[in-house]
């Protein structure tokens, strides 16, 4: 029999969690399972798209994007030592006065790495997104699924999924200048 734990990360859930465990009495040791974590690389949480050129001001943009929030739940399978997470992201987009049409692509990427900070893997993925009619600003809400695998349940809390966008090297230039990095 497969044992599988469901793992909601949330502030109140894990609160909720620690006042129900010291409420708990007797000998009977308890499993705590806790996701691996997820982190928006701050360089590439946001991505602009200019025209071809070397404009670069507020006339330039075609799009634009930026993560906005990340929550993630996991599905630990203790007897196969994997776990599955569900990342979901949502991001603002914007159409700039260079844009031409109404669909912007933008690539982002979903890394994992292990306890010792290793990257096992990396994934691009691209996300389209329509602007309806005039709009000129957009939500979406995007959703990315990882599976890891380990070798004892603790240690997989200790693993960390990276996202951001994939930038070019010329789009990380303009990302570090404008972040002062």
């Amino acid at each position: 029999m497969m044992s599988k734990w469901l793992c909601h990360w949330r502030p109140a859930t894990l609160l909720g969690l620690a006042l129900a465990l010291a409420s708990c009495g007797g000998e009977e040791e308890i499993l705590v399972l806790t996701c691996p974590q997820v982190l928006i690389v701050e360089e590439a949480s946001d991505l602009t798209l200019y025209t071809p050129g070397e404009g670069r001001d507020m006339l330039d943009v075609r799009f634009g994007v930026g993560i906005q929030a990340v929550e993630w739940v996991c599905e630990f399978y203790a007897d196969e030592n994997k776990v599955d997470v569900e990342v979901r992201f949502g991001m603002r987009a914007l159409r700039g006065p260079a844009a031409e049409g109404s669909v912007a692509r933008f690539p982002y990427f979903a890394a994992v790495a292990d306890p010792q900070g290793n990257i096992l893997a990396k994934q691009v993925f691209a996300i389209d997104i329509e602007f309806p009619g005039n709009a000129i600003e957009i939500g979406h809400i995007e959703a990315v699924f990882q599976r890891l695998r380990y070798t004892s349940i603790a240690e997989a809390s200790k693993y960390t999924i990276y996202l951001g966008f994939q930038l070019t090297p010329e789009q990380l230039m303009d990302a570090r200048a404008r972040n002062g990095l």
